[in-house]
């Protein structure tokens, strides 16, 4: 099992799920913090096709690259629906932010060979 520092401080590329029109909501200070920390990240709705001046992406295959990990920041009922996409793409981390996390969830990732990941990144981070 990946211990959330050590994927935080190795991976390079992130995609967040769910920033959105709100400059402080998670999703969007998630964002920032990983472009602080000198991480590759891309904003991921289907709403959107920029936000404060940075382009977001409808789904994860528009992505320029495919991202190491992918943070929820999302409802997992809308979660869910992301790991196929990811274990066709070979995206193997789902970081689940407090709030993102369903037994359904945790149980379709773990089957489909995805590893989640439950922290907050903004915690985690602080560490670094």
């Amino acid at each position: 099992m990946m211990n959330p520092e050590t994927l935080l401080r190795d991976s390079t590329t992130y995609a967040v799920l769910g920033v959105n029109t709100d400059h402080e909501s998670y999703a969007n200070k998630i964002l920032r913090k990983l472009h602080h920390v000198k991480k590759t990240a891309y904003g991921v709705n289907p709403k959107y096709d920029t936000l404060f001046n940075q382009p977001v992406y409808p789904a994860l295959e528009k992505l320029p690259e495919v991202p190491e990990v992918v943070v929820f920041v999302v409802n997992p009922s809308i979660g869910i629906h992301y790991l196929d996409r990811m274990a066709e793409l070979g995206i193997k981390y789902a970081w689940l932010q407090p709030g993102t996390i369903s037994i359904e969830l945790l149980e379709k990732a773990k089957a489909l060979g995805i590893e989640p990941i439950e922290a907050c990144v903004l915690v985690v981070s602080a560490y670094l």
